[in-house]
């Protein structure tokens, strides 16, 4: 298979739809069958037992509603809360086994070598648990209700941060023995469905009121504006299409007050003694990507700056046209500071 198709979801060698369509009737009943062993087990299996059933389950899991309308989870799998909270902790359990007493270098790269493909989707069980999550994240709010209460987002969250420490990648081009993909390949896969998944849960406010309530919405502040490795600006890049998805999507009462008494006490530690005219200067001399700017167009006059009628119209515009920011910024700018 090839990359892209790989990254673009397509697959070869499809079987014709009528067999797909008994395949996936089988597979769900073994499904069924496969969790119902799990959540009523004959003899109390040990925490290793219990995560090696539930691995074995994935596979099954992706390939059942790996190409079928999300609602399908829901209106075929009757346990399929249940299911996506298991694999929750799943993803939790792992990754903070692989962080637990270890520097931010040795944490990020055992959780990126846990969640990158191996030579076979199959044999890779952090991949497989990624795809699956992947899956859950488009599903219905109950789903993401469910992935929130596990402490999925803040985790995701935390690795996004992390893998700003990541080491750079050594013979990325090469393919090894086994492999069907580059190790290079592989990191870009992983950061795509990686990304996926935090952006589909923060499409819901759920997961932006457990950023809020456990401060790790202030690491998604800092990974914006904090300097990182060239081969990790990708990772930023990241950051900031999550923060994104969460000003359009996200913005409840609490996170809203979040970010108007957190943020700007990140990015300026010196705020009470700057006006909101200074703020937006200095903002303009963090030399913004465009994607942070559009960030700011629709979020941070808003919600940052509460003492924005002490500003005339003419400094706010004087410091936006400094950022950089289109004519449609500033029309939006001018009818705002009116």
């Amino acid at each position: 298979m090839s990359f892209m198709k790989k990254l673009y979801g397509h697959y070869q060698n499809a079987p014709d739809p009528p067999k797909k369509s008994q395949d996936n009737i089988l597979g769900l009943t073994h499904l069924r069958k496969l969790f119902a062993e799990f959540r009523h087990p004959s003899k109390k299996p040990s925490p290793k037992e219990q995560e090696d059933k539930l691995y074995n389950m994935i596979p099954l899991f992706c390939k059942v509603f790996g190409e079928v309308p999300s609602s399908e989870m829901t209106e075929k799998f009757s346990d399929i809360l249940q299911f996506c909270s298991h694999v929750s902790k799943l993803m939790v359990t792992e990754i903070r086994r692989r962080a637990l007493n270890q520097s931010t270098d040795s944490a990020s790269f055992a959780i990126v070598k846990f969640l990158e493909i191996e030579s076979t989707e199959e044999s890779s069980n952090g991949w497989m648990l990624l795809s699956a999550l992947n899956l859950l994240s488009s599903g219905t709010q109950a789903l993401i209700d469910c992935m929130t209460a596990t402490s999925l987002p803040s985790t995701l969250v935390k690795c996004l941060y992390l893998f700003f420490d990541l080491r750079e990648i050594e013979n990325g081009d090469t393919l090894e023995p086994g492999c069907e993909f580059t190790p290079i390949e592989r990191r870009i896969l992983l950061q795509k469905v990686f990304v996926q998944v935090l952006v589909r849960l923060c499409h819901h406010t759920s997961p932006a009121e457990e950023l809020a309530r456990k401060d790790d919405l202030s690491l998604l502040f800092s990974a914006i504006t904090s300097w990182c490795l060239p081969h990790n600006v990708m990772w930023r890049k990241s950051a900031a299409e999550v923060l994104m998805t969460l000003s359009r999507h996200g913005l409840t009462n609490n996170v809203t007050r979040y970010i108007h008494e957190m943020v700007l006490q990140i990015m300026l530690p010196d705020i009470n003694t700057v006006s909101s005219a200074e703020v937006l200067m200095t903002l303009s001399r963090l030399g913004l990507t465009n994607n942070v700017s559009r960030y700011i167009h629709e979020m941070v006059l808003q919600i940052m700056l509460p003492d924005i009628s002490t500003v005339s119209s003419a400094e706010v515009l004087m410091t936006l046209a400094r950022l950089g920011l289109t004519n449609n910024v500033s029309r939006y700018t001018c009818v705002y500071t009116r």
